[in-house]
């Protein structure tokens, strides 16, 4: 298994790869890079489609030194947040993409939405792995099993079960880092609670 890898995972999009292609090659030339080749993956992850989503990895090019490529040239996986705004906004659906780099232990994840703005995260890969699962509402050790290759898979897993996200673990999943909505509709709820309390003491 390569040590890059960029999947990208959509919402409840079943077999239209001409219309992702034409989505990645818009992106792509707005930048002056060649449009990757696309697949599904197969077989299917256990477990995602049960969840709404369906993944479709990127073939990357090999990666050149840093300093090997022009100062202004990009790489593909540069434009991760990019290729999830244009299919969120061209599918009217959620869009996630993933990037991993085994051999440098870092990771990049963007969610987009139509008309709601992108999240993204970066760094370590286990941590970015772990934010794409709850955003994709999957187990953790499911896409360290799709990123990770033999003992890198095996230390993801580890990992996972480490922190309490072990995969095939029975009950709810962690509940994802409250966002601006959770934290304006808690100070509303905090709020009405206290203006209850203020009117039950008038009645006493």
């Amino acid at each position: 298994m390569p040590h890059r890898r960029l999947i990208l995972f959509l919402s409840d999009v079943e077999g239209n790869l001409t219309a992702l292609r034409q989505t990645l090659k818009r992106v792509c030339e707005a930048v002056d890079l060649a449009t990757p080749e696309v697949k599904w993956v197969e077989p299917p992850p256990e477990g995602l489609a049960d969840a709404g989503w369906h993944a479709v990895e990127l073939e990357l090019p090999p990666a050149p030194g840093r300093k090997a490529r022009k100062s202004e040239q990009p790489f593909l996986e540069e434009q991760l947040d990019a290729m999830s705004q244009a299919l969120a906004q061209d599918f009217r659906d959620r869009a996630l993409g993933l990037f991993v780099d085994r051999e440098h232990s870092y990771a990049r994840s963007c969610i987009s939405g139509p008309g709601r703005p992108s999240k993204a995260v970066e760094g370590e890969v286990l941590d970015v792995i772990r934010q794409a699962a709850r955003w994709l509402d999957v187990e953790t050790g499911m896409l360290a099993r799709l990123f990770g290759g033999g003992n890198a898979a095996r230390n993801l897993l580890a990992a996972a079960v480490d922190f309490g996200n072990e995969p095939g673990r029975s009950g709810p999943p962690a509940p994802p880092e409250p966002d601006e909505d959770d934290r304006f509709v808690e100070a509303k709820l905090t709020q009405a609670r206290a203006y209850m309390e203020q009117y039950l003491n008038t009645r006493k």
